[in-house]
């Protein structure tokens, strides 16, 4: 048999043939290498390793693009503690990469996830002066606070759709973001989740109804892909087609035409006569602020204007973990006062500088559903000053009445059974 050399014919087309693979095999690795196939391989790399594989690949692209991403700066990918003994404890953050006059983004762009276990409360559980303690020192000992603050003035949205959420958005400085928490009811006795997602992109605006609802889905399906992960195998929502934005200043109704979280709290004349309104159900905090409208020369009320929500009546309902949080933040704020003007200590009672509280049984959640009236100008004193105005006996007697109309609709939307009032 001839020899197969490259002399031969055999061999100079084996060759070439050789070599051909060579260069294709030389041209696709040029290519996903400069083409941005490496970058892409590389940031799904990180959407798979982060918040131990739960984040979605198609959601988080949506808000943060193809990439490349960078880590959060704290190095904050971490996963510790068991869903059974309620330790889970989840975070992770993406950066998108920004380099200017290279092809790649511009737009500053970042997500930062937390999952956490909910513990499920029952009755039988112990719930002395010790209990209490070492639940309070368990909680000021993540980093002040276990669960997201729901602030701002005015009341978040809710996602609807079957999810028991909140969604507050803003546009700052530098874009768009808003913060999405959903709490999941596990299976059970296997207590629950709540899964909260911030999210920022620089350039565009909260006011777009695509940026929030990618925004949501982001935090939706996070927690949908955390229930199967964990073992949580919790009743999920829709993905949400829509998210609407959260209350305005400008955005007030008549008290007597409310139909969601401020139906059937009662006015005080012309200085209560308007309602700013959140959600009633889907949500474990709801707002309702209630206070003085805009008015003309003549004092006719002026529609659609913006009015001093600031000095205006603040009420909210907290459920499950959220009024745990209500509770702990309130003990860590008033660690020097008597025990038994501690918030969530008695069933009801007065607040520190003003305003009171009330408390329901709920089936779900464990914890007592806590509702609060705050009046105007309520909180810490002003600094150098222990002074502020003393409210009258009519003053207190319409917070009592505006609590209770509020925390009795809002138990009974909730299905808790009737608070206990101041």
């Amino acid at each position: 048999m001839a020899g197969l050399t490259w002399r031969s014919g055999a061999g100079r087309k084996l060759t070439g043939a050789a070599g051909a693979v060579l260069a294709l095999a030389l041209l696709a690795g040029g290519w996903f290498w400069f083409g941005g196939g490496y970058d892409r391989w590389a940031t799904q790399r990180q959407i798979d390793g982060a918040c131990d594989g739960v984040l979605p690949s198609a959601e988080v692209r949506d808000v943060l693009g193809e990439g490349p991403f960078d880590d959060g700066p704290d190095t904050d990918n971490r996963t510790e503690g068991e869903l059974a003994d309620a330790s889970l404890r989840v975070e992770c953050s993406l950066l998108r990469k920004v380099e200017e006059g290279t092809g790649k983004p511009t737009r500053h762009g970042s997500l930062k996830v937390s999952v956490r276990a909910v513990p499920e409360r029952r009755a039988k559980d112990d719930d002395g002066p010790a209990a209490r303690q070492q639940r309070r020192d368990d909680y000021l000992g993540q980093d002040g606070g276990v669960y997201p603050d729901v602030g701002g003035v005015l009341p978040p949205a809710a996602l609807g759709q079957g999810w028991n959420s909140t969604f507050a958005a803003g546009d700052g400085f530098s874009g768009a973001g808003a913060t999405t928490s959903v709490l999941l009811d596990c299976a059970r006795g296997r207590g629950g989740l709540l899964v909260t997602v911030r999210a920022e992109d620089e350039g565009r605006s909260a006011e777009d109804p695509a940026v929030r609802t990618a925004f949501a889905r982001t935090a939706t399906a996070t927690a949908a892909n955390a229930s199967a992960h964990w073992g949580c195998d919790a009743d999920l929502g829709k993905r949400p087609r829509s998210v609407p934005l959260d209350v305005n200043e400008d955005e007030s109704v008549p008290l007597a035409d409310a139909t969601a979280s401020c139906e059937g709290v009662p006015g005080r004349g012309s200085a209560v006569s308007r309602a700013w309104e959140g959600a009633r159900r889907g949500t474990p905090v709801e707002m309702c602020v209630v206070g003085a409208g805009s008015v003309d020369g003549a004092g006719r009320p002026v529609a659609g204007a913006a009015s001093d929500v600031e000095g205006g009546y603040r009420l909210k309902a907290s459920y499950g973990p959220y009024a745990q949080d209500e509770r702990y933040r309130y003990l860590e704020r008033h660690d020097y006062i008597e025990r038994d003007r501690m918030l969530g200590v008695a069933p009801a009672g007065p607040l520190v500088f003003g305003g009171y509280w009330a408390s329901a049984e709920c089936e779900k959640g464990g914890e007592r559903a806590l509702f609060t009236v705050e009046p105007p100008g309520s909180g810490s004193p002003s600094y150098g000053s222990d002074k502020r105005d003393k409210p009258t006996a009519a003053d207190r007697a319409y917070e009592r009445a505006a609590l209770k109309a509020f925390a009795e609709g809002s138990a009974k939307a909730h299905g808790c059974k009737a608070p206990v009032q101041p």
